[in-house]
């Protein structure tokens, strides 16, 4: 390397050159510039690496058991929660729809029918029912049911029992009530009101056969979505509405 190519000034160059080796006192100042900073450079990335990283909560360890923290349930979810469930939403058509319609001539042959009061006996039947399903309970299907239903309900529960299997139902949360259809119809001289709805519900549902193995279902908190009709004989004492067919949405 010539010093020419540093432009050094002409009288060190012109009084100095043949003695004196500028070519190595630039060398040597580029080299301890370098080293200075490649130290900066090296020494800051020793500081980055020292930082201590912050572990995500959800990957937390429990305890000294090993095992990460799942994340939160939704409130309501789950019935260890300690949160009570949100209630359900009822849906109602309005007055002028066809359905709408049809409610009100309910109401005009049935005084004090309410189709707000409807859902909620609704919400409370289902509660009844799934439970009493689960536990064989067949008084309380029977007197819940038209003939025909707890038939169906009680010859279900029957196999199962012959089988040595047990259904567990735990209802965590109803979501939805909805009111979807209704019509008056005439069936052996008699004036019946029929009421479709739909369920909206968070449940742990689980078949499990006479070893305890699972058949059907799971131990998770599942969501069901059920169409259920009810249904009433008008102009009589008899004002139970009594479900008449089940059947998932």
């Amino acid at each position: 390397m010539s010093s020419d190519a540093f432009h050094l000034p002409a009288f060190l160059t012109s009084q100095t050159a043949s003695v004196f080796p500028w070519d190595v006192v630039v060398l040597a100042i580029i080299a301890a510039a370098l080293g200075f900073r490649l130290y900066r450079i090296l020494g800051r990335r020793v500081g980055v690496q020292g930082v201590k990283q912050t572990v995500p909560r959800s990957a937390a360890p429990v305890g000294n058991t090993g095992r990460t923290m799942p994340p939160p349930l939704p409130e309501g979810a789950g019935a260890a929660s300690g949160a009570e469930p949100p209630p359900a939403r009822h849906e109602i058509p309005a007055p002028a729809t066809r359905v709408g319609g049809v409610l009100i001539d309910i109401v005009k042959v049935r005084s004090g029918f309410n189709p707000q009061d409807f859902l909620k006996g609704v919400e409370t039947a289902f509660r009844q029912i799934v439970t009493a399903f689960a536990n064989g309970d067949r008084a309380v299907l029977t007197g819940a049911m038209t003939e025909n239903a707890a038939q169906a309900y009680l010859s279900a529960i029957d196999a199962r029992e012959a089988a040595g299997e047990k259904q567990r139902s735990d209802i965590r949360g109803v979501e939805k009530v909805a009111l979807l259809n209704a019509e008056v119809v005439n069936e052996n001289e008699r004036s019946v009101a029929r009421i479709e709805v739909e369920i909206v519900s968070r449940q742990v549902s689980l078949l499990t056969n006479s070893e305890g193995h699972p058949v059907i279902g799971t131990e998770a908190v599942t969501e069901f979505n059920d169409l259920w009709v009810f249904e009433t004989v008008l102009g009589t004492d008899d004002t139970r509405w009594r479900l008449a067919s089940s059947r998932p949405a």
